[in-house]
């Protein structure tokens, strides 16, 4: 017999003997084995509802996904009305406060035109009684003529006299009278420009009205918008996100309009250098280069804003919110000022500069940013409206824009950065006390 056979033996006997004492203990009846398949049903019941639960999971985190996804959704469609709100905001501000200056102009107008025709009525009035002074005059002297006073044969002297003063006062009534001609007919024209300017104030009054209600309606639109917005989500995590992706937008916004602006910036810069350097020429002769007024504003606008000595006036007047570096959330912080201001008020370029930019981007409202050469820039958010264009040079003073609230802001004011080489340093260190 072989080992192989051997082996299979020894396994056959010793199963064998196995079943035989299995036998012994616990004989297999029909009723043992069903209680045996009932004593598995729970194990495969259980793991039935693990699944159910699973499933259950999986699907509340769907709709919780699909859920968050529609507010996202519905967040990024009232933000895009937002922007269409203050645009037109912006748009709606700007045609008022344009309305508005013309309308003191006529308004001035109309003042002077008054005060003029108050002066011609005086002097009308006052060249009618020298009038009929000079007639009566000439009534007390009798109905004599001058040819009556030659042929009367009274002495000559006296009749010479009579007569020089007839010719006097005949021509003093003459220039009277076409003296009050002229004041009469000055008077009518005046008249005239008067009314036509009244009639142009109407017009203008009307059409103010309507802006204004347009711009009210807007500003309606705007703060509903601004309450869905704010219910739309729980916004801890959320709005520290945005303000990264806010943060990112302007930086990319700036860099972008820097770069098609920085051709243009080069040649103006290699423009000033030429005019410093004809000056600096002129000087090592012993004379003096006296640049034009258009070179001295491309040096001003191209010459950077300097060291940080607190020399530039501030963009408004108001209550300062916010500081360069406070926290503004989470491990986020302030790029600029937050200053208060009355909605409307003037914003105002701290220097001479080119408008790089003049739009509406998310967290920051209607945004306008002044190139100053060599890397510095000013930039002023959450405006009303820009009163400048993109390309648009500025003299240091000039209005630039209108507070606002716009950029979904609660209360009016400015927000002010100063960029040095792309990176926010603190405004205060060039504004003055």
């Amino acid at each position: 017999m072989t080992e192989k056979k051997r082996f299979t033996l020894s396994l056959s006997a010793r199963h064998n003997t196995m079943l035989s004492k299995q036998s012994r203990l616990l004989p297999l009846t029909p009723s043992l084995l069903l209680c045996a398949g009932l004593l598995t049903l729970p194990i495969f019941s259980h793991a039935d509802d693990s699944q159910s639960a699973l499933r259950s999971i999986q699907q509340d985190i769907a709709a919780k996904e699909r859920s968050v996804q529609a507010q996202k959704q519905q967040r990024d469609d009232l933000l895009g009305k937002l922007q269409s709100q203050e645009k037109l905001i912006a748009q709606a501000s700007r045609q008022l406060r344009e309305t508005q200056l013309t309308l003191n102009s006529i308004n001035a107008d109309i003042q002077q035109l008054t005060d003029s025709i108050e002066e011609l009525i005086r002097s009308q009035a006052h060249e009618e009684d020298v009038l009929a002074a000079q007639l009566d005059a000439a009534f007390r002297q009798g109905q004599h003529s001058g040819l009556e006073l030659l042929l009367s044969g009274e002495d000559g002297q006296r009749s010479d006299r009579m007569l020089t003063y007839f010719r006097y006062l005949n021509t003093a009534r003459q220039e009277n009278i076409e003296s009050l001609k002229q004041t009469r007919a000055d008077l009518a024209d005046k008249k005239s420009q008067l009314v036509i300017r009244q009639q142009q104030q109407q017009a203008l009054l009307t059409q103010q009205q309507g802006q204004q209600d347009k711009l009210q309606a807007a500003q309606n639109a705007r703060q509903k918008t601004l309450q869905q917005l704010n219910a739309s989500l729980q916004r801890d995590q959320a709005d520290l996100a945005e303000m990264r992706q806010n943060e990112n937008r302007l930086q990319n916004q700036i860099a972008r309009a820097a770069q098609e602006a920085k051709a243009r910036a080069a040649s103006e810069a290699r423009a000033a250098e030429q005019v410093k350097q004809r000056q600096a020429q002129a000087q090592a002769k012993g004379s003096t280069y006296r640049p034009t007024e258009g070179e001295k504003e491309l040096i001003a606008r191209t010459g950077g804003l300097g060291r940080a000595n607190g020399q530039y006036p501030w963009p408004i007047h108001g209550r300062l919110i916010h500081r360069f570096g406070d926290n503004l959330q989470g491990e986020l912080r302030w790029k600029g000022l937050v200053i208060g201001a009355p909605e409307g008020t003037d914003v105002r370029a701290i220097a001479d500069g080119r408008v790089l930019m003049a739009d509406w981007l998310q967290g920051y409202g209607l945004v306008v940013v002044i190139e100053h050469g060599k890397g510095d820039m000013s930039l002023y958010g959450y405006n009303q409206s820009a009163l400048v264009n993109v390309g648009q040079q500025v003299r240091a003073g000039q209005p630039i824009a209108l507070v606002g609230s716009s950029g979904g802001q609660g209360t009016p004011g400015l927000y002010f950065e100063i960029r040095r080489q792309g990176q926010a340093v603190n405004p205060l260190s060039w504004l003055g006390k």
